[in-house]
């Protein structure tokens, strides 16, 4: 709804001018300028980040095949003999358990 002493020739010339069609190209183009610098700031920040994990990842990959061979000799030991395997299974859901229930003698019931 208008305002009571709106005067619709008066609004037009307090109204701001619009821009010319390449000040508005100069502006979206500033805009875009700014984005892609931001962007690359961004970047930057996240490879610095990213720097520690790399090296630990570049350290594990150079130790690949060694691991892959470690890795393959326990496998077949827990499949030939799976026993310790499931004795330490067991024990640790039992601890587990334990301190779990020690948990709830500890803490007030509501």
């Amino acid at each position: 709804m208008p305002a009571r002493n709106a005067d619709p020739d008066n609004i037009s010339q307090n109204a701001p001018r619009p821009l010319s069609r390449a000040a508005r190209k100069r502006e979206l183009l500033d805009a875009l300028e700014q984005q892609r610098i931001d962007i690359m700031v961004e970047g930057i920040r996240l490879e610095r980040a990213a720097a520690p994990l790399d090296r630990g990842f570049l350290k594990l990959a150079r130790h690949k095949t060694p691991l892959m061979l470690a890795a393959s000799g326990v496998a077949y030991r827990i499949v030939r003999k799976p026993g310790p395997l499931v004795r330490i299974g067991k024990r640790g859901l039992a601890a587990y358990m334990l301190v779990r229930n020690l948990k709830r003698l500890g803490t007030p019931r509501r």
